[in-house]
């Protein structure tokens, strides 16, 4: 029987109530035992490459889902190698990870454990990668397609380490149903980004239009 502690399942699960996937979501768990996981999420967004980047980095306050924070404090991303993904509230701070690698608009590595992860000793690299996409949206008078720019954001978690639940190493069983967990949360997180940059993104065209 599994069993975790009250505040790591306040972090961890209470995030999945109520939870919207995006049709374009694709997720995957690649292996998950009592020794570690690897796990892949990818979403689209109809914003251009620069624009998502830039919210992914400037914004992370205004996407990432409050209740995957520990005090739904501020949050910010130092944008540099040894940089912190970081949460702030008052006296209170957390380092959620560490950045460890930085190519604007290509790809962010972060390493650590993410909320309960690590209370339990594990760490592992979460990277995200931009890659830029192409639509078709219409043709003109001279049948030439007109394309707008699309991104496709990849966020993969490699993580190693003892799943343990109250210092009790667990079954492989009981892993691969915490790592099921975590794979919804990234869903989640990676989806709360693609459609910010969504919105973002409509509000420009119609402010365009309106000129």
């Amino acid at each position: 029987m599994t069993t975790i502690t009250r505040a790591s399942k306040a972090v961890l699960f209470s995030s999945l109530v109520g939870a919207i996937y995006s049709p374009s979501c694709l997720a995957k768990i690649n292996y998950a035992d009592n020794s570690g996981f690897s796990i892949t999420n990818e979403s689209e967004s109809a914003a251009p490459i620069e624009a998502v980047y830039s919210h992914f980095v400037q914004r992370v306050d205004m996407w990432w889902p409050k209740d995957h924070t520990w005090w739904k404090g501020t949050l910010s991303i130092d944008e540099q190698a040894g940089g912190c993904f970081c949460e702030v509230k008052g006296a209170a701070s957390a380092a959620h990870m560490q950045i460890s690698y930085v190519v604007p608009n290509e790809k962010v590595v972060m390493t650590g454990g993410l909320g309960p992860l690590q209370e339990m000793g594990l760490t592992g690299a979460l990277t995200w990668e931009f890659s830029a996409l192409e639509e078709s949206e219409s043709e003109n008078e001279n049948t030439k397609r007109e394309f707008s720019p699309k991104t496709k954001v990849t966020l993969t978690y490699h993580a190693s380490g003892n799943i343990h639940f109250n210092g009790k190493r667990a079954s492989s069983e009981d892993a691969a149903n915490l790592v099921k967990v975590v794979d919804k949360v990234q869903a989640q997180q990676l989806d709360a980004l693609t459609a910010f940059s969504d919105r973002q993104h409509n509000e420009m065209a119609k402010d365009n239009a309106k000129r």
